[in-house]
């Protein structure tokens, strides 16, 4: 599983002053062409190359920055590819520092820097958070968790529900009325297990969507024996029976998953605009939101997916600036560039506790001409 919780982990990964991370992002993919015959390898190679040739690497850093891509190539050479993009983090004189295979597509990408390059990641957690879904019947059941890594199980159960009509062979001395109070009793034990299993796993794994696949009967009972809030976090149904395959699955959820999360980030720009606009708890704009980090005053960052911009950092005190002349308005210190001025900024927010939520669609395009923005803590 990965969530905001592995974003927390990895900032705490911090290089030293004569050591750096190397983040890579690697489109494994082998349904491209490109990827076949260990292609991706190639790529990953010819980049490293490249950020040696361009001296991005620090020039006190480069044997570091070299010695970290030899140890990184060596990890995929060894790799057999389970997915359709790799993350590695390695650096900071411990080696590989965390590795992940994830079940959607990313374009192959490196940074050398202080902090890991975490801005793909967090863009791919908003896009694939993660939810459960129940595939239930009058027999059988499944709780399934569901994020960027792939399809896990987390519950199975099977029952013994007998049937509610007289067949060969039954005992005809039970009613039929007795025979279908049986079932219904039987199948609500059944449903009600689930709900209780489900009611543990949500909050172990603090989960907040759920999706229910299954024939109506079973499916009705089983969110009748659901709690309010439980009931609540339904974003859809889907028509999957308990034994569906993973890819199956994948193309019913799509949709719903999408759907669902559009309209979340909607929402939050909506709000975050009225509150801005209102002069409360939000701001709009880089400057702003920069100014609103460096006062500890962010809740949540929101960003446009698309959203780019360079600024500068200070090197004594390290606020971030939008723009700049050649020394810090703060504290006096030397500017120096910063090119992934988002990135940068996500760190800070998530030292402070704060979210990032990176956000596509109507809600990027309700962001258009501001880019970012934050709501406030105060």
């Amino acid at each position: 599983m990965i969530s905001y919780q592995d974003i927390r982990e990895l900032h705490q990964f911090q290089s030293g002053p004569e050591a750096l991370i190397l983040s890579l992002y690697v489109d494994v993919d082998q349904s491209n062409a490109s990827n076949l015959n260990r292609g991706f390898e190639t790529e990953v190679e010819s980049i490293f190359r490249k950020m040696s040739e361009d001296h991005s690497p620090a020039t006190n850093h480069k044997r570091e920055f070299e010695a970290e891509c030899n140890r990184v190539m060596q990890v995929l050479r060894n790799y057999t590819p389970r997915g359709k993009a790799l993350v590695i983090f390695s650096g900071a004189n411990r080696g590989v520092l965390w590795q992940r295979d994830l079940q959607v597509g990313l374009p192959t990408g490196a940074r050398w820097s202080k902090r890991p390059w975490l801005r793909p990641l967090l863009e791919v957690i908003e896009d694939h958070d993660r939810f459960a879904v129940v595939l239930i019947d009058k027999h059988h059941a499944k709780i399934l968790t569901i994020d960027a890594t792939g399809v896990h199980h987390a519950f199975e159960a099977s029952s013994d529900v007998p049937g509610k009509h007289a067949t060969t062979g039954t005992d005809h001395i039970m009613s039929q009325g007795q025979m279908e109070r049986d079932h219904t009793n039987h199948l609500k034990a059944h449903t009600r297990r689930v709900a209780e299993e489900l009611a543990t796993i949500v909050d172990r794994m603090k989960l907040s969507r759920l999706v229910i696949g299954g024939p109506v009967e079973a499916t009705s009972m089983f969110t009748s024996e659901l709690p309010k809030r439980l009931e609540q976090m339904i974003i859809g149904t889907i028509s999957a029976p308990v034994d569906a395959n993973p890819d199956r699955l994948r193309a019913e959820l799509s949709a719903i998953q999408q759907k669902a999360e559009q309209e979340d980030e909607t929402k939050i720009v909506e709000s975050m605009i009225t509150s801005a606009m209102k002069g409360e708890r939000a701001v709009l704009g880089i400057s702003e939101t920069l100014a609103a980090i460096q006062e500890g005053r962010v809740y949540r960052m929101v960003v446009a997916k698309d959203f780019r911009t360079q600024g500068n950092e200070c090197s004594v005190c390290e606020v971030l600036v939008a723009d700049g002349h050649e020394s810090c308005s703060f504290c006096g210190g030397k500017l120096e560039p910063a090119p992934d001025l988002v990135n940068r900024a996500s760190h800070r927010v998530i030292e402070q506790a704060g979210k990032v939520q990176v956000v596509s669609g109507t809600a990027a395009d309700k962001l258009a001409g501001n880019g970012i923005g934050a709501v406030l803590r105060f």
